[in-house]
């Protein structure tokens, strides 16, 4: 009895107030704005949450959360206020404070539907997956016709692997909520990780005409054409400036030394089209990868690593030829160089900017090997073109597989060029990969990257400059005299540039 007059109060005050996701960048925000302590503490309850309330909505992230704290301070509850403030931790990074937060939302009102949604959410992002899933679930199980819920529970399924469950759930979010842009793009992913890269387009492309200004359904129509190269005529404004992208040539490697004139040109060359179609894409990628003929299967090496803190035997076969140069401009040429170089197994390669906050260096680029034979003679390959290319002063080394796999075993990353390595694979991980696999049979199908320059290429190479501006590499200014806006994913990057080569 009790608790039903608690949900008869809460329906009732559920009309006045709801509960909500932040639909704004919360970290563009945040201000430290005082609130008079005075004021404050004469407020009421209910004066307490309405001004909570208008503040979040309005996007002054700092003084909705005083409020909420205070409100908590207080000893006062409310399922609402529980909600809300654990959305703004839980984009704040502030995980754990989040996850109690919800908690507290659901033994407070366990017949509501989106603290658990949330809260599978933000046990998702942590690698929880099983949690996340079960969590999700009752949200379901409380609303069957809440399509938030079926959205993340289609997240959990992308990362577990299972993508024909992810994309039956998402579906099912479209049913219900047939405006709902988010979903359309979220199966347009799934779509493209199941390689219907013609089913993928369609629906990315739905969600930008729900949603034409939304930069994340851009990213993923821009992500979707290095891999897909649409043959039918298309008029989405995306996809013609793409083309026009394509038309850059790259083919400044050979006998030649690319000079930093050169690169000042060829960036210049997709500036020139940026602007005129008065452009305003970003990208949240940091590294520009394509493709080759070996498929790697990282997201399933990575998700069993993750959840067991095993490293898959197929690892254990996987080398790398790392190259690290000292400057933004040296990586550019970089990507030229890995672009253009005729490898006889087409690896694999990547060129990159370093954000792993355990990880030393800052510019990278990395071809992957299957054996350290081919390893060695892809080795000397690299070093004959970038010592032609770029600098005599460059030199590849060959490394074992994932760094964040050296951490949790420091054994994994030594190399004997003889004999056998100091780590080698452990037989009785055999069986956590087999059941882990009877679970997952659907990762990505892997992919051949289109061939030539686009505009993914275009915006990581503005994310380059903006880091290499960040960290106060002054080669920079030979390329632009740009000032780069800051892109997110580096917000709170803490890296000191210095112009020695730094390895891991």
């Amino acid at each position: 009895m009790k608790q039903q007059n608690k949900d008869k109060l809460y329906n009732k005050r559920r009309n006045e107030m709801n509960t909500f996701v932040v639909p704004f960048d919360l970290e563009d925000s945040l201000t430290d704005v005082p609130i008079p302590i005075i004021s404050l503490e004469s407020l009421t309850k209910e004066e307490i949450i309405s001004k909570a309330i208008k503040f979040h909505s309005q996007g002054d992230i700092a003084n909705a959360a005083k409020y909420y704290q205070h409100f908590l301070n207080k000893g006062y509850t409310d399922q609402h206020v529980y909600s809300n403030f654990g959305v703004i931790c839980q984009q704040l990074g502030q995980i754990d404070k989040s996850i109690g937060l919800y908690r507290k939302s659901i033994s407070l009102y366990p017949n509501e539907p989106e603290p658990y949604s949330n809260l599978g959410n933000i046990l998702r992002g942590i690698g929880r997956l099983r949690e996340a899933e079960s969590s999700i679930k009752k949200a379901i199980q409380i609303n069957p016709e809440y399509a938030d819920a079926y959205i993340n529970l289609g997240k959990v399924y992308i990362q577990m692997g299972k993508l024909v469950d992810a994309q039956i759930s998402t579906q099912k979010a479209i049913k219900l909520n047939p405006g709902f842009a988010n979903a359309y793009s979220n199966l347009g992913g799934i779509l493209k990780e199941l390689g219907k890269l013609d089913e993928a387009e369609s629906y990315i492309r739905k969600a930008l005409e729900i949603s034409p200004n939304s930069k994340l359904f851009q990213s993923n129509m821009i992500s979707l054409l290095t891999i897909y190269n649409p043959q039918r005529n298309n008029s989405h404004e995306i996809i013609r400036v793409n083309n026009k992208f394509r038309e850059i040539k790259m083919n400044l490697t050979g006998e030649d030394f690319i000079t930093d004139k050169q690169i000042k040109h060829f960036y210049h060359e997709g500036l020139k089209i940026y602007r005129k179609h008065k452009l305003d894409l970003e990208t949240h990628l940091s590294q520009i990868y394509k493709s080759g003929a070996t498929k790697l299967n990282c997201k399933r090496h990575k998700f069993v690593f993750n959840q067991r803190k095993v490293i898959p035997e197929f690892c254990f076969g996987c080398y790398k030829v790392q190259t690290e140069t000292n400057s933004i401009i040296d990586l550019i040429k970089l990507f030229l160089v890995f672009n253009a170089i005729k490898l006889s197994n087409n690896n694999p390669r990547k060129c990159m900017i370093e954000l792993r906050p355990n990880i030393k260096g800052f510019y990278k680029g990395l071809i992957y090997c299957i054996g350290l034979e081919e390893a060695n003679n892809v080795c000397r390959q690299v070093d004959v073109q970038i010592k032609k290319s770029i600098s005599t002063n460059l030199s590849s080394k060959v490394k074992r597989g994932c760094s964040e796999y050296s951490i949790e075993y420091p054994l994994y990353k030594e190399i004997n060029q003889s004999g056998e390595q100091q780590m080698n694979y452990n037989k009785e991980w055999k069986k956590i990969e087999d059941e882990i696999d009877k679970e997952n049979k659907d990762w990505s199908k892997g992919f051949t990257s289109v061939e030539g320059f686009n505009l993914n290429n275009f915006l990581i190479i503005r994310n380059w400059i903006a880091y290499a501006q960040k960290i106060g590499d002054q080669s920079v200014n030979m390329i632009t005299d740009e000032q780069m806006t800051e892109p997110k994913i580096f917000r709170h990057l803490n890296r000191v540039y210095n112009s020695a080569i730094n390895s891991t």
